[in-house]
Formats: C-alpha cells, structure tokens, sequence
C-alpha cells in the first residue's frame, strides 16, 4: 500500500476557512490551513496541539474531509471531534519504525580512552548505546492508498530528537553528528545528512523539521557545517563533491530571503535575520497563537504580524525567548514578540562559519572559493561594527526597530568566538570573565538569557548546544572557563539522568527510590544541578539526540580534567 505524501510548497495565497485568504505553511486542509484544522485544534483535543498534526490518516483525504463534514463541520461539538479523529486518524509516528544500530557502533569508541575518571567514562559508554533508540526510517505500507500524512519523504535513515519530536529536525541533527560520528555511526551520520540535502533538492531549504506544516520555515541554516564536520572525520571528498551544489543553493536562499540593511551611523551595513512570510497560526501549535493573537487585538493585520513573529521566532530555534520582545516586564510577554525586527548575532555568526566554510569546500572541489570568503570578511566588519560591545567583549543582538544594540545578555553572545579564528585576545577574555561570573551564579550551565520569563530559551534554562558553542569558543581562544563549561554540563546531564533512576552496574548503584532508568534531557535547570529544565509550549522532553551528541564531544574534548559529580551516590565501587 502506498501513502500520498505531500510535497508542495505554497508560495502563493490560500484559502484558509476561519480567516478569508491567507497565506499557510502548505495546501495540506488538514494538517496546514482550513476550516478542519482549527475546529480540532481549537477543540484542545490533546494537550499538545502537535499531537493532532503528526496523525497519518486512516482513509484518503476525500474521505476524511466528507466525514468531517457530515459532523457539522465547522460547527461541529468537541464529542463529535473526538469521535471523528479516532475513526479517521491512525497513531502519531505510525508511519515510522525504529532501526537497529548495534553492530554498527564502535565496540571501543576512541572518545572513552580520553576520558580519565571512571565514573564519567562508565556514563559515557551508557550513552554510546543510547543512539539505537532515536534511529528512524519511513514505513508507510500499514497505511492505505490514498491516505496522507503530514511527514515529508525521507528516502534514508535518520536521528531524531527524541519525544514529541518523532522526525528529523534541522539544527539538532548537527549536535547529534558530534556525538554519532565519534560513536562510529558513520554510514548513519551520510545517511542523516543525505536526508537533508534531498529536502534542499525538493524545496530549495531545509525546513524546520521534516513535516508539511514547517515549509514556510527553517532553522539555524547548519548543514553546510555538517557535511564539513562530516568530511572531517571521513575525508570523503565525493561526497562533499555532490553536496556542494545543494548547499549553494541553500546559502542562496539565505541570502535572498533573509538579509537586511543595519543602520550604524552613516554606514549602511548587510546583515541576516530571521523571517518568515505567513499570516497564520503555527498548525502545531494552532491553539496557543490563535488564543494570544486573540487576546491582543481584534485587529487581523495586526493578528498576523503576530503570527509572522511567532513563526520566525520558531524559525531561530529558540522559541521562545526575551530577545524576541519589545517589553520582557509584560505578561503574557509573548504579546509584544517581534522577532522580524532582530537582526541576532547567532545567525550571522552561523552564516559567516557557512561562507568560510563554503569557500573551503569549493577550493576542495573547484581549486576555487568564489566570492564566500569576501562575503564572510564584509560580514564580519559589519558584525563587529553593529554587535560587538568593546568593554564586556560581547556580541549583541541589532534592534531594527531601535536602531541599537541589545544590551541584554543570551548565551548566543559568544558564538562569534567559535567563529571567528582571529578575534582579539583582549576582547575574547573580557568576554569569556563575563561567563566565568555567570556560572558563578549558575552551576548547571550558562543559561539562555539572564531574564526569568516562564519561556524555555530563558534563565533558568541551560541547553546543550549553547553549552557546546561556550566551550567550542573557550576552546578556540583556550580560555580556562571552558574545562567549567565542560564539568557544569556533565554534572547536569549526569545528575539529572541518576535522579531519574540511572545507574551503572559495578561502578554506580541506582538510587533507592528510583523507578525509572535514567533520562537524558533536551534542556537543563541552571541553578539546580540535576534538574531538568522547564517552560515553554510544552512539557520537557528526554531522549535526547544534542544533548547526547553534546554530551560525547564534552568527553572527547575534556576527558582528562573531567571528574565525577558530586550529586553522586557516595556508596559508589
């Protein structure tokens, strides 16, 4: 049996049932736009609204918009939903089955003899096996003909997240390869990028994540590093051969979508945000925009500049956060999000790391580097004239709006020193004190963004990849704070994951009221070492693909000078 998948990428108007004509992520009128979407949605059938979108179909489409008509439609009553979606709608995931990678991991990952203490090489060899259980690939035979489902056609094996996030997203799987390739899972890391380039093949980017309701966005534009990272430990020069032209073309897409002139003084200045063009509600979380868009203002123009923000604001990764806002004191503080008008400096720091590294690319394949090395070098003089603050030597976010930078903090204020190979030593110093007193007051990690705001991209949040460009940055200047850096985020994975029952037969005992086996979590509670974090749209998530990549990097990098901590049973052997 076979499965309609839908491909198509809506750059034109649609109709959308509950608002006139308007602009949606895809055609799809059940999983992106129309009158069947928001009834369900709106009904709050399930706590997470992504729930209900990552339902494949039990019947061809026709027969499930004619079944929802024959209910009332539109009109139709919460028992009346709920019945329909159960005979219509098969299992969130069904269309997916998990893959064994056993025999293909390393039996003695070269990471582990790095790592000198023997509680912290023992965790780490815990979650070198953990990868078998976020491997996926499609299936979509116990579908029927004609049914359709919201997941985009990936042809290859694949890493995921891990909890509610059953498909491939985009700037996790880069902080997954970190960890998969030292794991051994090199056939399985060509296979996860693979995928990647065939969504730049079919739509020109790579979408958030591998879903029809993400194809008016992306992420953190992070494949061109992957294939470099992938090269690096391969020197697999054809494939770096026949994935350059599709990186090309995603950088294009970058460059035509994204950029924005930065006023600084008399000097006009190029630059990047992120933006996304639609004026609708996010169909995953479909409920939550609608409500807040609503409870702002009767106003439809202004509606949707709402939803534009809250889309683009999911587009940076960091959804959602203070640097996003005009007035971090409102509550709800969502209501004054204005993401379009930021120019972050993560962003640029991402695109000029994509430009140098395209220039090497291309002089590997073509004995030439075009034009990306000059184009990184005016971004970087713009960066640096538009970001940079000389007294703390930190990079802050460009406020459109105010014509300014930012002066507060996120943890993206150093990714510029992972960057940039020959910044000033001065600069990168006063920078990497200012997280060095930050983690004085954080023991778990560097946090988000010092304001506390109930978002998931705020204090007291600590998330693995910006733990990772901390200390990739420390590592590049080779600042002290980064062994801190690397310690922190091992005692908050490891702790974390023994409070919730881990254990390590012969080296560390289970704690006696445990019931569970240990989680691995996406994110991290800065101020309680062990604790896992919280906040957001919704509830935290274990699994966990970055923060085990992550995890696995921190043991190959700082192996020697990591120790056991101290959250640790005392009655270990």
């Amino acid at each position: 049996m076979t499965m309609r998948l839908t491909r198509k990428i809506v750059a034109i108007v649609v109709v959308l049932g509950v608002g006139g004509r308007c602009k949606g992520p895809c055609d799809s009128p059940i999983y992106c736009q129309g009158e069947l979407l928001h009834a369900v949605q709106m009904a709050r059938l399930f706590a997470d609204d992504k729930t209900f979108v990552d339902k494949p179909t039990l019947k061809p489409e026709a027969q499930v918009l004619a079944a929802f008509a024959r209910i009332g439609g539109a009109n139709a009553s919460r028992p009346a939903l709920e019945r329909f979606v159960a005979e219509n709608f098969g299992q969130e995931g069904s269309e997916l089955r998990a893959v064994d990678v056993g025999a293909e991991l390393a039996a003695r990952p070269g990471f582990l003899e790095r790592v000198a203490n023997p509680v912290v090489r023992a965790f780490g060899r815990e979650v070198h096996g953990y990868w078998g259980q976020l491997i996926r690939e499609q299936d979509t035979t116990r579908l029927c003909a004609g049914c359709v489902s919201s997941m985009l056609r990936l042809a290859r094996r694949f890493v995921v997240p891990g909890g509610r996030f059953r498909e491939t997203y985009y700037w996790d799987t880069y902080f997954a390869l970190e960890g998969m390739l030292r794991s051994g899972l090199v056939d399985l890391s060509k296979s996860t990028i693979g995928d990647l380039l065939d969504l730049v093949d079919a739509y020109g980017f790579v979408p958030n994540g591998a879903r029809v309701y993400y194809l008016d966005r992306s992420q953190p534009p992070v494949l061109t590093l992957m294939v470099k990272l992938y090269y690096e430990f391969t020197h697999d020069v054809e494939f770096v051969r026949g994935a350059l032209p599709r990186l090309q073309r995603e950088y294009a897409y970058w460059t035509d979508k994204h950029c924005v002139d930065v006023r600084v003084g008399s000097r006009v200045l190029r630059l990047s945000r992120y933006f996304v063009d639609t004026d609708v509600p996010r169909p995953e979380a479909y409920s939550d925009d609608y409500e807040l868009a609503h409870n702002v203002t009767g106003d439809p123009q202004i509606q949707a500049r709402l939803y534009a923000d809250l889309a683009t604001g999911a587009e940076s990764g960091w959804d959602f956060s203070t640097r996003w806002v005009r007035d971090i004191h409102r509550a709800p503080v969502l209501e004054t999000i204005r993401t379009r008008q930021v120019v972050p400096v993560d962003l640029n720091a991402i695109l000029y790391q994509v430009e140098m590294a395209l220039g090497e690319l291309s002089d590997m394949v073509h004995g030439s580097s075009g034009a990306y090395r000059q184009a990184a070098g005016e971004r970087r003089q713009a960066m640096d004239a538009a970001m940079l603050d000389p007294t703390s030597g930190l990079y802050f976010d460009y406020l459109l709006e105010d014509a300014r930078r930012s002066t507060e903090f996120a943890a993206a204020a150093v990714w510029p020193y992972w960057a940039f190979a020959d910044g000033e030593a001065k600069l990168a110093a006063r920078a990497f004190a200012y997280l060095g007193r930050v983690l004085d007051g954080n023991p778990g990690g560097v946090p988000a963004t010092l304001t506390q705001s109930g978002q998931q991209w705020d204090w007291p949040m600590a998330w693995p990849p910006l733990q990772y460009v901390a200390m990739q940055g420390a590592l590049r200047y080779g600042d002290p704070v980064g062994v801190r850096l690397a310690q922190s985020y091992v005692d908050s994975v490891l702790c974390a994951w023994y409070a919730t029952g881990g254990s390590l037969p012969g080296v560390l005992e289970k704690l006696g009221n445990a019931t569970d086996s240990g989680h691995m979590f996406e994110k991290f509670d800065s101020a309680q070492v062990g604790s896992a974090g919280g906040g957001g749209e919704y509830t935290v998530q274990a699994g966990f693909g970055w923060t085990n990549g992550v995890l696995i990097w921190t043991l190959d990098k700082f192996g020697p000078q990591l120790t056991a901590p101290k959250c640790l049973n005392l009655n270990v052997s």
